[in-house]
């Protein structure tokens, strides 16, 4: 059984504001470029903090000719780091997103 809901993520387009902003909760999240690709796929404790990072880290770029979307899960109650990392492994497997460096799960751990 899945710390995720079934069906398709929410979106959020930063640049229009079109669609769901990222709730302050855990979850997995991922980015696509307006070519329509999964450029990075990632799991934080709060995928509100972590869109704003990587918009501040230009990561995720808003404005411009060039513009991107996260696309998000939230986890339920039951998850934790660890089963989010390897949630977040499996994916990355799966979808070779360009910008991933290595096969996820290396972030700090969990409580600091």
């Amino acid at each position: 059984m899945s710390i995720y809901k079934p069906g398709r993520p929410f979106k959020y387009d930063p640049n229009t504001g079109n669609g769901h902003e990222p709730p302050k909760k855990p979850g997995e999240y991922r980015i696509r470029y307006n070519s329509g690709d999964i450029v990075y796929i990632g799991e934080t404790c709060n995928l509100y903090r972590r869109m704003k990072e990587h918009m501040h880290k230009n990561k995720l770029p808003v404005g411009g000719d060039f513009k991107s979307s996260i696309e998000y899960k939230v986890a339920d109650g039951r998850s934790t780091s660890s089963t989010r990392r390897e949630h977040e492994q499996q994916k990355i497997k799966q979808h070779k997103p360009l910008l991933n460096r290595s096969k996820g799960g290396e972030g700090r751990p969990a409580g600091r």
